[in-house]
């Protein structure tokens, strides 16, 4: 039989082997805070299937989990994940090792018969019912601490262990479970900076520096924990009015349509360019084109003939097309990445200098409150929603109030077209 060594195609730099140190020690509980690009799932992943394979030893095989935030995000950064150097994350399962695997449901079995599964925490009730031995709780500061609280019993009546590594997001949950590691007996925690593992070098770090804002950076680098830090929107709640919002005679304003894709959500949201203060939005799903034509045209009319700034992207473009065909004042946004930053930035701006005043409206302030900067795999910034939850609220009062700061001649965007696009007629739509 061909002798296999753990971690199979995998060299832990020195900093990295302070958690196998520990499992080998026995420590159940590890809390590991690393910077940003410290190969936190790597290292995971690799004492992960080492554990399995010294549990096999002993002829006991078992239910191993590898929790991400939402499932999507498992299947991109493990199940489908590729290494800097092109292999495959799932690698370092030795060929000799694995009995089965199934694409559909993350999970691979062994031949001793021990199952390891990638699930997310976004339908944490798939593992009810069941009993794992060990589990990682990869990126935990952005996964639902609900999690925890349901397979922590599970573990410590079996006696099984957990890792859970994260970069810091905030004074939450992950923060939280840090302080219990450095107060409780038997958990081991560690916390390494950029600075600390040197493995960046210096002039990247400091490129990074320059290119990010400072709190994010001193977030995904430094590890340090700032309320807020990564927060895109600030000053939401000093702006939520909650005076009566009356459609006026002779009052100018702008409706900023954002149209469903998928499972999103079109929602309208009036502005009255007076005065800044956005109206009640409405917000619908589900339902077909003409009847959200009919909708837009409606809020037009009931708002004084007010302006149309529509996202005329993809599924947006017939709509358009055919909403201008019909003669309402309409004006089309394309959106791409240049045109979606300037746009959320022109918002940013407006609500730090309190130029606009928002509806007292519970979703829209739930999305503004949760878009955050955060770094593409490429190291690039990025303005995002937290993965599973919509922004369609966002997008379509930032529509609004980018013609609102036009019309006082303070807007700019690289991407502005110079006349409206042609009408065109689509009959596969029913138009």
């Amino acid at each position: 039989m061909d002798v296999i060594t753990l971690p199979y195609k995998f060299k832990p730099r020195e900093y990295q082997l302070d958690l196998f140190r520990a499992m080998q020690r026995g420590v159940k509980r590890i809390v590991i805070c690393w910077h940003r690009r410290a190969g936190k799932d790597k290292v995971c992943l690799n004492a992960t299937i080492k554990a399995i394979a010294e549990k096999e030893k002993s002829d006991i095989p078992g239910t191993y989990y590898y929790f991400f935030p939402t499932f999507a995000q498992g299947r991109k950064v493990l199940w489908d994940g590729i290494d800097r150097d092109g292999s495959p994350f799932l690698g370092h399962f030795p060929e000799q090792f694995v009995r089965s695997r199934n694409d559909t449901q993350m999970q691979i079995t062994t031949k001793m018969g021990s199952v390891f599964q990638v699930i997310g925490t976004d339908n944490i009730d798939s593992i009810m019912g069941t009993n794992p031995i060990g589990c990682v709780f990869s990126e935990y500061a952005l996964q639902n601490p609900k999690a925890w609280d349901l397979i922590r019993p599970i573990l410590a009546e079996n006696g099984g262990w957990a890792i859970f590594n994260f970069t810091p997001r905030g004074m939450n949950h992950g923060h939280k479970l840090l302080q219990q590691a450095r107060e409780s007996e038997g958990w081991f925690h560690q916390v390494l900076t950029a600075e600390d593992t040197k493995i960046i070098p210096a002039d990247v770090l400091e490129a990074e520096e320059k290119q990010m804002p400072a709190d994010l950076f001193r977030q995904e680098y430094l590890c340090a924990f700032l309320e807020g830090a990564g927060q895109f929107f600030r000053r939401v709640a000093e702006n939520v009015s909650r005076e009566p919002f009356h459609i006026s005679p002779g009052t100018q304003y702008v409706l900023g349509v954002d149209l469903a894709k998928y499972q999103d959500y079109t929602v309208i949201a009036p502005l009255d360019l007076m005065t800044g203060r956005i109206g009640p939005l409405e917000r619908f799903n589900q339902i077909d084109y003409n009847l959200q034509e009919a909708k837009i045209e409606a809020a037009h009319l009931r708002h004084n003939k007010g302006l149309i700034r529509i996202d005329s992207t993809g599924v947006g473009e017939p709509v358009y097309d055919h909403l201008a065909a019909k003669g309402l004042r309409i004006e089309p946004f394309r959106f791409h990445e240049q045109s979606r930053k300037d746009l959320l930035t022109n918002l940013q701006l407006l609500l730090e200098t309190d130029a606009i005043k928002l509806p007292d409206d519970e979703q829209l302030i739930s999305e503004l409150q949760s878009m955050h900067f955060e770094l593409s795999d490429r190291g690039r910034v990025r303005i995002e929603a937290p993965e599973g939850l919509h922004d369609d609220c966002v997008m379509a009062v930032a529509l609004a109030a980018w013609q609102f700061e036009k019309q006082r001649g303070l807007a700019t965007m690289r991407y502005e077209q110079s006349k409206p696009l042609p009408p065109r007629y689509y009959p596969e739509l029913g138009f």
